[in-house]
């Protein structure tokens, strides 16, 4: 029996020598990435940066400019599109990575409204508020505004503001609106400045927020439409904070639409490398969406493995001694 435990010690020994000579998992520090323009076009595009993000190490932010434009309203329900921006978590899809229900991350979904021709100029002369285009932060394909639950749950989520955007004038009633920006909420010519900023809470959860054209989001409370009660707006989301990819897609029928996301820009800690890898091992820039959304476990880390080995050589070396583990990649 002594020299079953002997030989148990060392093989113990032996796997926490091995560890000690791995690389340590240490935080990457912030960086900035720069990814240029994604133009989409369809149909169905969509596509991924195949670098992926830790949440836990620090914030990510993706900020880029949405240029909806070339989206079709010409038919009205007959051709419709939507597209999005955001970052999800390893293994899902690029367009809606869940739908129903989150768990995979959070992102910008564009829509607009379903009249036939909402795009077209106003009147000459007569100039008033459209509701063109409508971008919403999202974290469940299918969902709207009411999931929207930071600083609170709002009371009636349709009562909002900046979520839905003209593409040129108002009257000068509507322009004296405190919460009216020409060129921020009107006159936007169809083209957003998004910036979406997102922060762990926990392994598996966070909570997001998003600015377009430098303004906040938010919700009204007391009917005075001048005021602006619940902002900055955001809401929670869950997905695998340790390792998120940064996504895009556009999805339409009846027509070709097409968006362009201008100058992509990435904020983050990329995520953790051990012995000089990137342990993210999805490289691809537009397939992903063909991956299974159950498609996401990377392989287990070398340091894992090692220590696997030292208790594997243990259980076998001490016969009677062995206690049955079930180890989870």
């Amino acid at each position: 029996m002594k020299k079953l435990l002997v030989l148990s010690v060392l093989a113990v020994a032996a796997g926490l020598s091995l560890l000690g000579g791995m690389p340590s998992r240490a935080a990457s520090p912030p960086t900035t990435q720069h990814y240029g323009d994604r133009t989409l076009s369809g149909g169905f595009e969509s596509g991924d940066i195949s670098v992926g993000w830790d949440l836990i190490a620090c914030d990510l932010e993706i900020a880029a400019t949405v240029d909806l434009t070339g989206m079709v309203d010409e038919l009205g329900g007959d051709a419709h599109a939507w597209s999005e921006l955001g970052a999800r978590a390893l293994g899902y899809g690029n367009f809606n990575p869940t739908w129903g229900a989150e768990g995979a991350g959070v992102w910008l979904a564009t829509d607009y409204d379903w009249a036939a021709n909402t795009f077209a100029p106003d009147p000459v002369g007569s100039p008033t508020l459209d509701m063109d285009d409508k971008l919403i932060l999202q974290k469940a394909g299918g969902h709207g505004e009411g999931d929207y639950n930071l600083p609170s749950i709002p009371p009636i989520p349709s009562n909002n503001h900046r979520f839905w955007f003209d593409r040129d004038g108002v009257d000068p009633y509507q322009a004296a609106s405190p919460l009216a920006v020409n060129g921020g909420t009107y006159n936007t010519g169809g083209t957003y400045d998004v910036v979406i900023t997102m922060h762990s809470t926990a392994p598996t959860s966070g909570t997001a927020y998003m600015t377009i054209n430098g303004l906040n989001q938010g919700f009204e409370t007391d009917a005075n439409w001048n005021t602006m009660e619940l902002s900055p707006a955001g809401m929670t989301f869950t997905g695998d904070m340790a390792q998120m990819q940064v996504f895009y897609g556009l999805y339409g029928y009846g027509a070709t639409h097409s968006v362009v996301f201008r100058d992509i820009t990435v904020t983050g800690c990329l995520v953790p490398k051990v012995g000089g890898t990137t342990e993210l091992l999805h490289v691809d820039g537009a397939s992903a969406s063909t991956r299974p959304a159950d498609d996401s476990s990377p392989a287990v880390p070398l340091s894992a493995a090692i220590v696997g080995a030292a208790v594997a050589a243990l259980a076998i070396t001490a016969g009677a001694w062995y206690a049955r583990r079930r180890w989870l990649r």
